[in-house]
């Protein structure tokens, strides 16, 4: 379960990492980066939930799949950034 300290740190390392480097390339101001951090970290969970979900166990680190999250997680934020919420 995503749940679990370990997962859960690594899923919102990773959502922030992604978030900070969607916002120095896209970004322009500190909301944006609120805005995209908060999008990206809701946007990993459901990537994780849809790979939970299917049974995807392509690139695993412990519980966490990385490029279903990672996928969801830019997903999130171009759709964010498109609809300039």
């Amino acid at each position: 379960m995503i749940f679990t300290s370990p997962a859960l740190l690594i899923s919102s390392t990773l959502a922030t990492m992604w978030a900070a480097l969607f916002h120095l390339l896209l970004g322009r101001s500190f909301v944006d980066l609120v805005l995209y951090w908060f999008v990206g970290l809701i946007g990993f969970a459901i990537g994780q939930g849809i790979a939970e979900a299917l049974g995807f166990h392509w690139l695993l680190v412990g519980q966490v799949h990385i490029i279903e999250g990672t996928l969801c997680c830019w997903i999130a934020m171009l759709v964010a950034r498109w609809l300039k919420v």
